[in-house]
């Protein structure tokens, strides 16, 4: 990876130090540079040239806001990321509004690395475009002054119909512009051409050329407006210009010429061979194709090339390649146009090109009749999608060891906090209510949790979403959130529900849907600063192909709808174009960051469904969700904060290689009066069941272990016992045991940390089935 230059502006030294362990931890190589102070801020923009800029957002000397005026004044295309804690989240974003790229919050200091890979990636793209949008202004600014000072006249024909003419096409017809638009150069013909032929036979013969898109020469006689003939040479080619094809003519007078026999045949000679040569470099071969003299002026290029060339034409002083191909003021280096004219032999090199271009180039010499070197014919070759579809490649592998090794991460930390919440679960069952152990009990409880929260968070560097996805009735969801909404928004606003009779199951992540439904509530409660009425309604919608015409997006089928209606004060057209686009807001400075509405999208959109929004001022607003109605129903167990403390005297083997995990499981359900024989492998497992088969009630195996894994041995012992009930469980996500087949229909399983009143029940549960 290419080294890039990181100006950090930090009064801290200790934080410096973390978000440059973090950045090579991100797989970045770099050179840091720390600044607390203004001055030397803005040196190190002009010195240091960095090529990324990271800013702590509030410190005494010099905050993050002044460092982005400075930025944005001097150095706008370089990329500014704000660093800040979850306190001034909503001041990182009023600063990425003011122009700054992303923003990441302290306590997450792995984020750095992808949001500096994202902010190059924009900033390259914003200075690529402006590129773009400059080489075109250029190319349109040469071509009119081409078209309208060449001495050669031009005629833009359409079907035969002169639609344009440059002045000298008026000078030599003798006609003001608007004589000539309109109509066909025939008009303004001798009858008959060279060797009697009518004029008229020969323009159809023409015509039939154009429409097989040929590149035609020849010499045609005109009459001017006094009546005078004159001779042209004609070429005639067909184009697309502003989106319409056309055939240019371009005409030059050669009545001078024409003087002598000689001199015409020497330039129907000179012409035809200079025509052969064109015609076959630009009409056959799709590569870009340049003939350069030994000083690397181009002599002439093809199509592609002239496409390469960013507008330059042949009326640029300065025709090196070197300018007008890479933008540089000397040779590049490597150049195969150079090796070859030192070696005299054809050369290749790979070489990097304007706006990021990489082609691949060969370089062979064109000879003279005594062998010496007269111009190097040069062939470039785009590569730059293989290159990218390669890098593509192997971002993609790094991607899956980032994944297999999360999963693997996510075990041991899920068999970590699995003991860390059966322990506490211990000690608050020992522990009286005075007792101050209590607390610290209840506390390992909240930090396993945050535990919990950290593996997800591994979990989703190396997925792209992780969602907890069950078969849920909707109307459940909605019904579970209201007192809490009720609470959120106040007294002044009241909030009724409407649920269809008929069961609504979708397959949702209910976390995702209630932050859904929070964001549009909250957004609902500040379009009625006056109070009014918030209605959520559920019912089943059939989407045809009305919907989609009518909406321009959704899929055919059944769905489950949720409507959410309030009073208040309504949107524009032209604002609900705009409500699900990040940091779009119409609240004041410092209401709000914009984000709420593009997370109910995405959240959406994650779960296949649809988002539809009608509004108009005065008249409050309406959101409507679409999701996919599921074709399986299955009931979710209902969980109660008082769980009854299920107990038994059935024999468990119970076969866990985390030692942890598995004393602490045997310690709480020897509590409760089962009877527990303990494996730390597979092949122990199997031992062990060989010799309690008859007494055992039930196997908790996890699904990998050591020797044998959980799968492999319940197959083995349902062989010996086919009424031997098992219980599976896992620390690994979701995804990598789906593709294990442990979740098949019917199985039963759980996934760590599982809280150990819930693994009693789940236990009773599965003894009782």
């Amino acid at each position: 990876m290419e080294e890039i230059r990181i100006l950090i502006n930090d009064e801290r030294p200790g934080d410096a130090y973390l978000l440059e362990q973090a950045i090579r931890k991100a797989g970045f190589s770099f050179t840091a540079k720390r600044v607390e102070t203004r001055d030397a801020f803005l040196k190190a923009l002009r010195e240091f040239a960095p090529d990324v800029i990271i800013s702590d957002c509030h410190f005494k000397a010099f905050d993050g806001m002044q460092a982005l005026d400075l930025a944005n004044e001097h150095l706008p295309l370089v990329p500014f990321i704000m660093v800040t804690s979850a306190q001034n989240e909503e001041v990182a974003v009023q600063c990425m509004m003011a122009g700054a790229d992303d923003y990441v919050l302290k306590e997450q200091p792995l984020r750095i690395g992808p949001a500096i890979g994202v902010a190059m990636s924009r900033k390259k793209a914003l200075r690529e475009r402006i590129d773009i949008e400059h080489n075109l202004a250029a190319s349109e600014r040469k071509f009119r002054a081409i078209f309208e000072c060449v001495n050669d006249a031009i005629l833009l024909l359409n079907d035969c119909r002169i639609v344009d003419c440059n002045p000298m096409a008026e000078r030599l017809f003798g006609y003001g512009r608007e004589s000539l638009i309109g109509r066909y150069p025939v008009e303004f013909s001798m009858e008959f051409q060279k060797d009697g032929i009518s004029s008229r036979e020969i323009q159809k013969e023409i015509e039939r050329k154009s429409t097989e898109e040929f590149f035609q020469s020849f010499q045609w006689r005109f009459i001017n407006s006094d009546g005078i003939p004159f001779d042209v040479e004609v070429g005639l080619t067909p184009a697309l210009i502003d989106g319409m094809r056309l055939d240019v003519a371009v005409m030059r007078d050669i009545t001078e010429k024409k003087r002598t026999e000689i001199e015409l045949r020497e330039s129907e000679k000179k012409y035809r061979r200079l025509s052969q040569e064109f015609n076959a470099l630009l009409d056959v071969i799709p590569d870009t194709i340049l003939l350069q003299s030994p000083d690397q002026q181009i002599l002439w290029a093809n199509k592609a090339a002239l496409a390469n060339l960013g507008g330059h034409t042949e009326s640029d002083a300065d025709r090196h390649c070197y300018r007008l191909v890479h933008g540089l003021k000397g040779p590049v280096e490597d150049c195969p146009v150079i090796q070859c004219l030192r070696t005299g032999e054809p050369a290749k090199s790979i070489l990097s090109v304007r706006e990021g271009a990489v082609w691949e180039v060969r370089a062979i010499p064109v000879r003279d009749e005594d062998a010496g070197i007269v111009s190097v014919l040069e062939i470039g070759r785009d590569i730059t999608e293989i290159r990218q579809l390669e890098q593509q490649l192997i971002h993609a592998q790094k991607m899956e060891a980032v994944a297999q090794l999360s999963s693997g991460i996510a075990h041991d930390f899920n068999n970590i906090a699995t003991a860390l919440i059966g322990y506490a679960n211990l000690l608050l069952m020992h522990c009286p209510e005075e007792s101050q152990m209590r607390h610290f009990a209840e506390q390992i409880l909240v930090t396993s949790e945050r535990a919990a929260d950290l593996v997800k968070k591994i979990l989703a560097f190396g997925r792209k979403k992780v969602f907890n996805l069950e078969q849920v009735d909707i109307a459940r969801v909605v019904v579970g959130l209201r007192d809490f909404l009720e609470r959120v928004i106040g007294e002044e606003i009241k909030i009724t529900t409407e649920f269809q009779d008929e069961d609504l199951y979708v397959t949702a992540d209910c976390g995702q849907m209630e932050q859904a439904l929070m964001n549009l509530v909250t957004n609902a409660k500040d379009a009625m600063p006056d109070g009014g009425l918030i209605s959520i309604s559920t019912s089943r919608k059939v989407l045809d192909g009305n919907f989609i015409e009518t909406h321009g997006f959704g899929e055919e089928g059944a769905y489950a709808c949720i409507t959410l209606s309030d009073t208040g004060t309504g949107m524009e057209q032209s604002t609900m174009k705009r409500i699900f686009e990040p940091f779009y807001t119409t609240k004041e400075p410092g209401k709000g960051t914009g984000l709420g509405l593009s997370i109910v999208y995405e959240i959406v959109k994650g779960h296949h469904g649809f988002i539809t929004v009608d509004s108009a001022p005065g008249e409050g607003t309406t959101f409507r969700i679409y999701l996919p109605l599921s074709k399986e129903r299955h009931h979710k167990m209902e969980i109660h904060e008082n769980i009854p403390r299920f107990g038994g005297a059935e024999t468990i083997l119970l076969a866990e290689d985390d030692e942890m995990a598995r004393r602490c499981t045997t310690s709480f359900l020897s509590g409760f009066g089962y009877r527990i024989i303990e494996a730390a492998d597979g092949a122990e497992a199997l031992k062990l069941f060989a010799e309690f088969k008859d007494e055992l009630d039930l196997l908790i195996l996890d699904v990998v272990l050591p020797l044998k894994g959980g799968r492999e041995v319940a197959e083995t012992a349902r062989g010996q016992r086919p009424d031997i009930r098992v219980l599976f469980n896992s620390g690994y996500p979701l995804d990598v045991l789906q593709y294990k087949g442990v979740l098949d229909k019917g199985v039963n399983f759980f996934l760590k940390p599982m809280d150990p009143l819930g693994l009693l029940k789940k236990v009773r549960e599965v003894l009782d089935e």
